[in-house]
């Protein structure tokens, strides 16, 4: 059986983009460059800006329907160490102000020690905000004290030694006001368009880790195909795609999403191990009170929206 949503209830986040774009990117023949230009690309040809603006807005339309509960494993890989492996829960939903998240990481799991006495886990928990308004605080469980609010240079930082950030998952970039339209091209079999996202000229710390972000949009689907971050001298420093899709409650969500270092060639594989879709969370789970306490341990009314309903 599959779900079906019937509210407005929507959340426009990355992940969700990146999802249904593994459609186009697992059935692109393997093909992992710009393969051979179509008469109707646009790309170093001087193309409207108007155009590009029309793309973009239909993009950033894009949505899951309700609420969603993942359980996660962060696979880091390091290319001269051992790999290891992190789970974890995430929650995702859309407050008044936009799309919302909460996400606890165990960094080190429970374990008990020569004497029998019980070593307590340790949790990296999250909650951020996308889009307008945004926001991100965190905590990690074995810390005295109120959560931490996150600036624009700390959410460049690892998260629990991965390639991954806050600002790879919150994705301000796909929102920034200022950007140039590259133009359309045949990327992975397929037309896609091009856009250079500007960091906002306010935004010293950031500016100082990041030039700008490079977006590969579909022009069929109008989703994210592949995400280039750009360093402070101009260097590309990360990839993101997508390995594997599937389809939970009758949504599209990405099996595995991996971020690639393109300076040390070092990846952090965020694999989704189980899922559910369509749901309505308690609005309680994504304040900051929220943080002082972990997912796991938390009984959390999870229900389905009276619109819902089951379909083959």
């Amino acid at each position: 059986m599959a779900g079906s949503i019937r509210s407005m209830r929507r959340i426009p986040t990355f992940l969700w983009l990146l999802a249904l774009g593994a459609f186009f990117v697992l059935s692109s023949h393997g093909q992992r460059r710009l393969s051979k230009d179509s008469p109707l690309d646009t790309l170093g040809k001087n193309p409207s800006q108007e155009t590009g603006w029309e793309v973009l807005k239909t993009f950033r339309s894009m949505s899951w329907d309700g609420g969603y509960r993942w359980r996660i494993q962060l696979k880091i890989m390091p290319r001269r160490e051992k790999t290891r492996t992190l789970n974890g829960l995430m929650y995702g939903d859309r407050s008044e102000n936009g799309p919302v998240s909460r996400i606890d990481l165990i960094e080190r799991p429970a374990d008990v020690n020569a004497n029998g006495e019980t070593i307590p886990s340790k949790a990296l928990r999250m909650l951020f905000q996308s889009g307008k308004g945004s926001f991100a605080i965190r905590k990690r469980s074995e810390e005295v004290g109120p959560p931490e609010v996150v600036d624009s240079g700390q959410m460049m930082e690892s998260i629990a030694g991965s390639e991954y950030t806050l600002f790879d998952l919150m994705a301000p970039y796909a929102f920034w006001p200022s950007f140039k339209y590259e133009g359309r091209t045949t990327f992975r079999g397929s037309p896609t368009h091009l856009f250079w996202m500007n960091p906002p000229e306010n935004d010293s710390l950031l500016k100082e880790h990041v030039s700008g972000v490079r977006l590969y949009i579909n022009d069929q689907f109008n989703v994210l195909v592949q995400t280039e971050v750009f360093d402070s001298a101009g260097k590309k420093a990360k990839t993101l795609s997508i390995v594997g899709i599937e389809k939970v409650d009758g949504q599209i969500i990405f099996k595995e999403m991996d971020v690639r270092n393109d300076k040390t060639r070092d990846k952090t594989r965020l694999k989704i191990v189980d899922a559910e879709m369509g749901l309505s969370l308690p609005s309680k789970l994504f304040e900051p009170q929220s943080l002082m306490d972990d997912l796991q341990r938390s009984v959390i009314d999870v229900g389905r929206p009276e619109a819902f309903e089951l379909v083959e």
